[in-house]
């Protein structure tokens, strides 16, 4: 890998790096759209998992505290995660580049339009979705290194505090990234993939640099701006990359001619600002009430109304009355 490109993927894996350790997910999500303009998934994977474990391991320690809480809402997902880790792998083995890169695009395009929108359904049955989506999840993290814009979804507003939601989110990706790293492994040894090799291997030193100075600062970050305006900004960016790579796949799959893309990508990129507007405006830079920023799907208290101001009747009854301060006497609230 040549200086500029080791340059290039440390600037990216920086700005992915600050916003996990603001929200608690977003490093693959961020880096693999842009990073797979030079590298090939078979090479950017291996990496990216291996770097994601020791973040996602960190994250977890920093939230331990609701480990216990929040175990029972993260082991249906968990126990589920492996076939599809499994068949997504498989995937990353056998399909062609560019068909690995659509997917990539097509999925992401989606999610972060419905992040943008501020699409949130509570699960009623919480158990039963978990263990639903679990395959889903394994496969196209294994297969593409993204899950966070669809867990974040599908957690997004069941109840849970800023803590329970980063912990629960990195119990599931410290299991999905172990897993995926144990199966391309595994893979390597028993059929030669070779996805540990020197070209992925090369990627490590610029990707753990960033993180190791871009998650602590993402924390800071996060107690100063309010974190549904800071997911905005990331997803209306997110969005951007994403429209233009989408465009770009299409010419490479002869889809469209090399002229027409332009098109795509401007008609892909006024979607994505629209939403992009939409939601910044309905979202503030700080907290309301300068206080700590909360989890998503957690809203602050209501405001307690201020104390009614007193009638003539009831100011003349009180100064009348020497007990009025007994809470058994309530003073007259009709009319004098």
């Amino acid at each position: 890998m040549d200086l500029w490109s080791s340059i290039w993927l440390a600037i990216v894996a920086f700005g992915a790096a600050v916003t996990n350790g603001a929200v608690g997910y977003g490093f693959s999500s961020i880096i693999t759209p842009i990073a797979i303009f030079w590298y090939s998934n078979k090479v950017l994977n291996p990496a990216l998992v291996l770097v994601e474990v020791a973040v996602n391991i960190a994250l977890l320690l920093r939230e331990r505290q609701h480990i216990r809480a929040t175990w029972p809402r993260a082991r249906p997902v968990v126990t589920t995660l492996f076939p599809g880790v499994v068949l997504g792998t498989l995937g990353l083995t056998f399909i062609a580049v560019t068909d690995v890169k659509l997917l990539v695009y097509a999925t992401l395009l989606p999610l972060v339009a419905l992040q943008l929108l501020g699409f949130s359904r509570p699960i009623a049955n919480e158990r039963r979705g978990g263990q639903a989506i679990g395959s889903g999840i394994g496969f196209l993290y294994s297969l593409t290194t993204i899950s966070g814009p669809p867990l974040a979804l599908f957690l997004r507003n069941q109840g849970l505090s800023k803590g329970q939601f980063r912990c629960t989110i990195a119990q599931i990706r410290v299991a999905e990234s172990t897993l995926t790293l144990g199966t391309y492994l595994a893979f390597d040894q028993f059929l030669g993939t070779k996805y540990y090799t020197a070209p992925s291997l090369g990627l490590l030193p610029a990707l753990f640099i960033a993180v190791i100075i871009g998650v602590p600062l993402g924390t800071l970050l996060l107690r100063s701006v309010s974190p549904d305006f800071f997911r905005s900004v990331v997803m209306s960016l997110d969005g951007i990359l994403v429209s233009y790579g989408l465009s770009q796949v299409f010419v490479a799959l002869k889809w469209v001619a090399s002229q027409v893309s332009y098109y795509v990508f401007a008609a892909l990129l006024a979607v994505v600002l629209c939403l992009s507007w939409y939601s910044l405006r309905r979202t503030s830079v700080r907290e309301p009430g300068g206080g700590p920023p909360l989890g998503p799907g957690v809203h602050a208290p209501p405001t307690p109304p201020l104390p009614r101001s007193l009638s003539s009747s009831e100011t003349r009854w009180h100064s009348d009355n020497p007990a009025a301060g007994d809470p058994s006497r309530v003073p007259p609230t009709g009319p004098a």
